[in-house]
C-alpha cells in the first residue's frame, strides 16, 4: 500500500492523494475556500455563496457529515457529475454510491475513493486533493481530479464538506 498525503493511504494504482490541485477548477474551488475562511481554520457553510462560483456549480457536491465522519449524505450533486458518473446521488449516503450506475460500475472502488477524500478532509480540517482513473461507468481512460474541503457550522465543528470532481478534456 502506498502512503498518500497526510497519512492517508492510496490503495489503488489509479487513485492517489495529491499535495496540491492539478486541475484549474479544483484550484479555483480551493482558492475560494481559502478566501472565505480568512483567518479561521475553515469557512462556515453560510460563507459559501453559489453566485460566487457559478462556473463550478455543475461539478460541485455538498455533503452533510454523518455519525462523526463515518459516512456522508449528499445534499447537492452537480448536473455534470450526474452525467459523468451515471447516477443521481442527491440524498444518497456515500456508502450507497455505485449501486445504480448506468452503465454498471465497481461500487466498492467508487465508495472507497469518495470516502477516502472526505475522510481526509474531515480528519485534517484541510482540503484533500485526489486524482485517478474513472471507475464509474467503466471508462478507465478518463482522468478525474477532485477536492474535498471542510465547512464549519459556525462553531468550528465540521458539519459539511464541499467538493468538486472534474475531468481532463
Amino acid at each position: 500500500m502506498k502512503q498518500g498525503v497526510k497519512g492517508f493511504a492510496d490503495t489503488e494504482d489509479d487513485f492517489r492523494f495529491l499535495d496540491a490541485p492539478l486541475h484549474a477548477d479544483v484550484a479555483r474551488l480551493t482558492e475560494y475556500w481559502h478566501q472565505k475562511r480568512g483567518t479561521r481554520a475553515m469557512p462556515d457553510r453560510s460563507d459559501i455563496v453559489p453566485g460566487d462560483i457559478v462556473g463550478l456549480l455543475p461539478n460541485l457536491v455538498i455533503y452533510d457529515v454523518i455519525e462523526g465522519g463515518n459516512d456522508y449524505r449528499v445534499r447537492i450533486f452537480g448536473t455534470a457529475l450526474v452525467s459523468l458518473v451515471g447516477e443521481e446521488r442527491t440524498g444518497m449516503l456515500v456508502s450507497e454510491f455505485g449501486a445504480k450506475c448506468v452503465p454498471p460500475t465497481d461500487a466498492s472502488a467508487v465508495r472507497h475513493r469518495w470516502l477516502a477524500s472526505m475522510t481526509a478532509a474531515f480528519a485534517t480540517g484541510q482540503p484533500a486533493f485526489v486524482t485517478g482513473l474513472m471507475s464509474s461507468s467503466r471508462r478507465p481512460y478518463i482522468v478525474w481530479h477532485g477536492a474535498s474541503c471542510p465547512l464549519s457550522d459556525g462553531s468550528g465543528k465540521i458539519t459539511q464538506i464541499i467538493g468538486i470532481m472534474t475531468v481532463d478534456q
